[in-house]
């Protein structure tokens, strides 16, 4: 194989690894003619998938400079994407912008996140709501760490705790030393590393005893799944119907 032959190879299979949720060729689609010229065509009916992400990312920018009034009606708007857009992309972004909002909403859109049935949502939700804070939020992540059917999920909401510098915080992560995969085993003591500024790395029997002797008996771990209301008092799930289109944002 000679020198242009091996750089070609290595860019195609660099191209295919960075690919995102539209599917391992996304990044060679966008440089192939047939498809651009399809977008385009697109386009000519709607904003396409590409469009709605960058204005999502645009928002998140001008958040700062709305007012009060304006942020309101995007974070209603951030809420039914959560809810009822079909890609698990969107969904994502738009659990990460909405906490920068203050609004019922945002705690709203937070809580279906939370539920979502894709975990990469799930996960954006930990990291949203550790942003956030609040007392919502610490209950939410302290069920969502002990009882998500998702390990990946389970470590992201430990690590969100991490921001939760509370004894019932600390005691739940006492509890949650006991489990039996060394990945959320390990992500705990992460959280309680940051959370008490002691350093005693992986070593569980170190930590039960720190926590034994400064906070007290752990926490048992909740086997029951979070359970959510939402405005009427009835659980909100997400639903796979098509985008949710964005109007204009301010200029």
């Amino acid at each position: 194989m000679n020198r242009k032959t091996y750089s070609l190879g290595a860019i195609c299979l660099l191209t295919l690894l960075v690919g995102c949720m539209d599917g391992p060729f996304y990044q060679l689609k966008r440089i192939n003619p047939y498809y651009l010229s399809t977008w385009k065509k697109d386009r000519e009916h709607g904003p396409t998938y590409e469009d709605r992400l960058s204005e999502l990312r645009k928002l998140e920018r001008k958040l700062g400079k709305m007012s009060a009034e304006e942020q309101s009606e995007w974070a209603n708007r951030l809420e039914l994407i959560v809810r009822e857009d079909a890609s698990p992309e969107l969904r994502a972004t738009a659990a990460q912008i909405i906490p920068k909002i203050d609004s019922p909403a945002a705690e709203r859109a937070l809580n279906t996140a939370s539920t979502d049935e894709v975990d990469k949502v799930r996960m954006m939700a930990c990291k949203a709501w550790r942003q956030r804070g609040g007392t919502a939020a610490r209950d939410m992540l302290l069920s969502m760490a002990q009882a998500d059917e998702s390990s990946s999920v389970r470590q992201e909401a430990i690590l969100a705790l991490g921001g939760f510098n509370e004894p019932e915080v600390l005691r739940s992560l006492g509890g949650l030393l006991e489990d039996k995969s060394p990945a959320i085993q390990f992500s705990v003591a992460q959280s309680l590393a940051s959370l008490t500024g002691e350093s005693h790395g992986g070593d569980i029997d170190a930590w039960q005893s720190y926590l034994g002797e400064n906070v007290g008996a752990p926490q048992p771990t909740k086997s029951m799944p979070p359970i959510l209301e939402v405005g009427n008092g009835e659980v909100q799930t997400v639903s796979g119907v098509g985008g949710i289109p964005l109007p204009p944002l301010p200029r």
